[in-house]
């Protein structure tokens, strides 16, 4: 599980977490500060009640036939690639 660390103490045995865990994780458990772009990924639901962050479009979400679902956001995501 990942947890989100919102203090800036530098023993670990001082440290907190969003979740009110701490200072010892749980074996297998990682961290990462508040402000790093990998805190997203958090999917502790007591640091990151909505859940982590989705990045993309699932594949199983577009296709390249014209007509059908998925299509326009094939367009799309070529268009901001430089496709037409």
């Amino acid at each position: 599980m990942i947890h989100i660390r919102i203090d800036g103490e530098e023993l670990n045995s001082k440290r907190r977490f969003v979740c009110g865990l701490g200072p010892d994780l749980p074996e297998g458990d990682v961290y990462f500060f508040d402000g790093e772009a990998a805190a997203e990924r958090a999917d502790c639901p007591g640091c990151n009640p909505a859940g982590p962050r989705k990045f993309g479009t699932p594949i199983s979400e577009l296709s390249g036939r014209p007509g059908t679902k998925g299509y326009a956001e094939f367009v799309r995501i070529a268009r901001s690639w430089g496709y037409d």
